[in-house]
């Protein structure tokens, strides 16, 4: 009775935040404005859904602790079932060889196409964890798109319309990107709790139950949880992380930032670290290093892209220290390739070189601090921190070019683009392979 009154309670709050902030007004209609209130509708029965699974559950996980308590303590970081790894549903088919073997293939061309970086990595794997890398990177990459699919579609809207909306979730598509990440979120919940959703008329719940179930990435994802007993704080930190970084268009400061990438990629290396079987604390302190040192070269390496879709990769206390706007950006964006440059666009330029030049030596500072503390890693794990010589590499280059970070030749701009993206992963090749063999990095 006490849970009962607690949901209605709930859904009668629920539904009636939805009509106050959600339903527009006469002069806000247009013309999709249906489809989108029918959208936050079904979020809402969504949420609903999600909270009388909770209290469904939360008997039957006091029940398995129980069990597994008196079955010697037999750990709970992964599921049991040999059912399918889809989520929440008890009536999936088995999980055959054949379905895994595509699942992974599925996996790897995906990485391939888009993180070629850690897909060469990922050919340097152990063969025990080899399948588990590629699908925690797959997942990253699915993860990582939601936003930058939902700026372009977004733009492509402004565009149309000729107007500018500020993300409150019906001129852009802020509450497309909210809903699929929460489709992740509570899909690798399920995979974890072991929960199942009983049988249900309900159209939308069984489209969601049925697009878990034929999830490439998610199958391959509960395999490696299930084979390797992956942490499941770790993957909701960056579910969390890419989730808040939704709506940020530029960070307070380089802490922020530094902290972001602790939460996105360090995250990754520790569930990597864990798939070859290396679960210590100074192991994770130098992936903690590599992962704040790769995030923010990563935001310095996609400051072109960013500043076309409105957003400044630059902190607030660099900018405000250098004289960075967003005009500044957009001036220095539009003459990268123009070698015939003005006196105030030279200075607009050098000005975000400092800034690039602040950001570059933080990250150069924790990735040589991971290269100094790298023998205290295990000799299994060491395969997992090769990331660091991808983003050794890419310092290497942006010194050569003085701190530029528009340069053509990092940009993959000019008549011998292609050229110099052969040479450059040549040389990544290399290094990388060398790592490998040596164990150094």
């Amino acid at each position: 009775p006490a849970n009962s009154i607690w949901l209605d309670f709930k859904e009668r709050r629920l539904t009636e935040k939805l009509r106050r902030t959600l339903l527009p007004t006469q002069t806000e209609m247009h013309t999709n404005a249906v489809q989108r209130w029918t959208t936050a509708a079904k979020c809402a029965r969504s949420c609903l859904t999600s909270i009388r699974r909770d209290v469904r559950t939360r008997k039957a996980s006091s029940h398995r602790l129980v069990a597994a308590h008196e079955s010697g303590g037999r750990s709970l970081a992964a599921p049991t079932s040999s059912r399918g790894f889809s989520g929440d549903s008890g009536h999936d088919d088995a999980y055959t060889p054949e379905q895994r073997r595509e699942d992974h293939r599925h996996c790897v061309e995906l990485v391939q196409t888009r993180d070629s970086e850690g897909y060469l990595c990922g050919l340097l794997m152990p063969s025990s964890a080899r399948e588990a890398y590629f699908a925690l990177r797959a997942f990253n990459v699915e993860i990582a798109s939601i936003k930058d699919s939902g700026m372009l579609v977004a733009g492509r809207s402004r565009a149309r319309t000729g107007q500018n909306t500020d993300g409150d979730g019906f001129g852009d598509s802020t509450l497309a990107s909210r809903l699929r990440m929460q489709w992740w979120n509570d899909a690798i919940r399920g995979i974890y709790e072991e929960y199942y959703e009983p049988d249900s008329q309900d159209p939308l719940l069984r489209s969601l139950v049925s697009s878990r179930k034929h999830n490439p990435t998610l199958r391959s994802l509960g395999c490696a949880i299930k084979t390797h007993g992956l942490t499941h704080r770790f993957l909701k930190r960056i579910i969390d992380a890419r989730e808040a970084d939704l709506e940020i268009s530029q960070y307070e400061s380089l802490r922020d930032m530094a902290r972001y990438g602790e939460d996105t990629v360090s995250n990754t290396l520790y569930l990597a670290l864990e798939s070859v079987g290396v679960r210590d604390e100074e192991s994770e302190l130098v992936a903690s290093d590599v992962g704040v040192g790769l995030g923010v070269l990563t935001a310095l390496r996609s400051t072109g892209f960013r500043v076309s879709q409105g957003e400044c990769t630059i902190p607030v206390d660099l900018a405000k220290q250098n004289g960075i706007t967003m005009d500044t950006l957009y001036s220095v964006l539009g003459t990268a390739m123009d070698e015939d440059k003005g006196e105030e666009i030279e200075g607009s330029r050098e000005s975000l070189r400092v800034a690039a030049k602040e950001m570059a030596d933080m990250a150069s500072f924790h990735l040589h601090r991971a290269r100094d503390d790298q023998t205290k890693v295990a000799k299994a794990g060491r395969s997992c921190l090769l990331p660091a010589v991808c983003g050794l590499q890419y310092l290497d280059s942006l010194k050569r070019v003085d701190y530029d970070v528009l340069h053509p030749s990092l940009v993959g701009a000019g008549g011998n683009a292609v050229a110099l993206e052969r040479r450059r992963r040549l040389g990544l090749m290399f290094y990388l392979g060398r790592s490998w063999l040596t164990g150094i990095f």
